[in-house]
């Protein structure tokens, strides 16, 4: 790409022509969702696809936020090209990666380009259709299950006859495919789309539900300076991920293996794909929301730096392997194994992974990922992570649902509580 000004500075990042012809490649993929995750994951791994001779394509990014604007101007301004740097431990040996990313062809505004973003989803190259608008946006009022609705409605109307095309939600929702179906079908009926619209949804849309694992985050201004001192160039979307990475797709592997053909060893194709979210869900995403309010609570700035505390970080293992292990019906030799390794990844030196962040939705979270290991197995540190939850959110104990009708659970979270205000998190963590 050829040096360019722009607001964040001067780029000059160069596309190697050894990798692939990215400009011969054809769009294939329409990716609602600009942020970190996508680009660490989706795009990624369409990237190795890429050079690995697959032919994947290339992905339009459609920006849905105003708080994606800048994003989406830094995609197009850099040609789609963002660097992908993998920093963690492997075996607790350090293991670092730089890539550049050339998978991205293209953003556009979800606001000011729709009739665009129309036209793309009607052609029949494109073929996949993936989406990360977290938690609180993959709801019917939310914007983004209308605009998909309108795209598909785009897509009969011009190329009823085009190959079936897939749609791949990434959001950490329970079975986030049939949801994003069922979504999407009401509107249809809603906004009197017709009949035929609605049978062809069933017949050529092929909703897959899929599991994203992946711990991702900006690097700060000081490591965003150093790494691009390193790199030679300047870089607005400079993306620091873990070496781990999963992306569980549920689906008949060899339909979608035919239009997606991203399968590695990070990229599952599976027709059930339940051991892989329960097992995700429970042993790292309930421990990061039963810990948030915690560590917030407590000052503690990042997950590294939980881990090396001396109380947060034995509370997280004891959490992890006494109690919420237990509380599933994972085999215990792989939940044990998983563990481990999340805990490395927890303490990996080169991520902030802000508590704060972790902490966004923490209420909607608490109840999908907390709140059923409590209901199968009540225990302490659980009664403990719930009386920060309710002192975080200032929720009361009824928002801890069925968990709160526990009268011994209920009891023990109550007096956590009293300890929390009175004494503070050292005092409670210390007689957790």
């Amino acid at each position: 790409m050829a040096s360019t000004a722009w607001c964040f500075g001067v780029v000059d990042m160069k596309w190697p022509p050894s990798a692939y012809a990215r400009d011969q490649l054809p769009e294939r993929v329409l990716q609602f969702g600009s942020g970190m995750l996508l680009r660490a994951l989706c795009d990624a791994a369409v990237d190795t696809a890429n050079r690995a001779g697959t032919h994947a394509g290339r992905i339009v990014v459609v920006r849905s936020t105003a708080e994606g604007a800048a994003r989406s101007s830094a995609l197009n301004a850099q040609d789609g090209l963002f660097t992908l740097v993998e920093r963690g431990l492997s075996g607790g040996a350090p293991l670092q990666r730089v890539s550049l990313i050339g998978a991205i062809s293209r953003a556009l505004a979800a606001d000011s380009q729709w009739n665009v973003v129309r036209d793309v989803a009607a052609r029949s190259e494109i073929q996949v259709i993936v989406s990360n608008v977290s938690e609180a946006g993959f709801r019917i009022d939310a914007p983004f299950p209308g605009r998909l609705t309108d795209a598909l409605h785009a897509r009969f109307a011009r190329t009823p006859d085009a190959s079936p095309v897939f749609v791949i939600p990434t959001e950490l929702v329970p079975d986030n495919g049939p949801r994003l179906a069922a979504m999407v079908d009401e509107l249809a009926e809603r906004h009197d789309r017709p009949q035929a619209f609605r049978t062809w949804l069933k017949a050529r849309v092929r909703f897959c539900s899929s599991l994203v694992d992946r711990i991702v985050t900006a690097p700060p201004p000081d490591q965003h300076a150093g790494l691009e001192a390193q790199l030679g160039y300047r870089d607005a979307l400079l993306t620091i991920a873990e070496p781990y990475s999963l992306w569980a797709i549920e689906a008949e592997p060899a339909e979608l293996r035919a239009v997606f053909p991203i399968e590695s060893a990070s990229v599952l194709f599976a027709p059930d794909i339940s051991f892989y979210r329960e097992r995700k869900l429970r042993l790292l995403n309930a421990v990061h929301t039963a810990t948030a309010p915690l560590a917030v609570l407590a000052g503690v700035r990042t997950v590294r730096d939980a881990s090396a505390h001396p109380r947060l970080g034995p509370f997280m293992k004891r959490l992890l392997f006494e109690e919420i292990i237990p509380a599933t019906d994972l085999p215990a030799d792989d939940a044990r194994a998983f563990a481990d390794q999340v805990l490395e990844r927890f303490a990996n030196p080169w991520l902030d992974h802000e508590w704060r962040i972790i902490a966004t939705n923490q209420e909607e979270k608490f109840r999908i990922r907390v709140v059923p290991l409590i209901v199968r197995r009540a225990a302490p540190g659980l009664a403990l992570a719930a009386a920060a939850h309710l002192t975080f959110t200032r929720a009361p104990l009824a928002a801890l649902g069925e968990a709160a009708r526990i009268p011994e659970f209920a009891a023990a979270t109550t007096r956590w509580m009293d300890v929390l205000k009175r004494d503070g998190v050292e005092a409670a963590l210390t007689h957790d």
